[in-house]
């Protein structure tokens, strides 16, 4: 099993609900700290990873007793709003 720690770390500090941040505000912030950290790849890798593990739960890793990002109703809402968040912004980062 592969750590999520980039991934997590992202979802708590920069998508969770108590920044104040608008999403497409956050999702920026979160394209220019991927590339500027060194962990682009890291991250893509966690992703694939954990969007393709079904015994990952989206609906726990977006909200949770730490941190909240998204409050979905189903796994599939959740991976939905993952892709759309974390992975679709990566594209064409290099």
């Amino acid at each position: 099993m592969i750590e999520i720690d980039c991934v997590v770390h992202m979802l708590k500090t920069i998508f969770n609900v108590d920044s104040g941040l608008s999403e497409d505000v956050a999702i920026n912030i979160y394209r220019r700290a991927a590339q500027s950290s060194g962990k682009l790849e890291a991250l893509r890798e966690e992703l694939d990873y954990a969007l393709s593990d079904p015994s990952v739960s989206w609906k726990t890793l977006l909200a949770n007793s730490d941190y909240e990002v998204f409050d979905a109703e189903t796994e599939q809402q959740a991976k939905s709003h993952a892709i759309r968040i974390l992975l679709e912004p990566l594209h064409g980062l290099k």
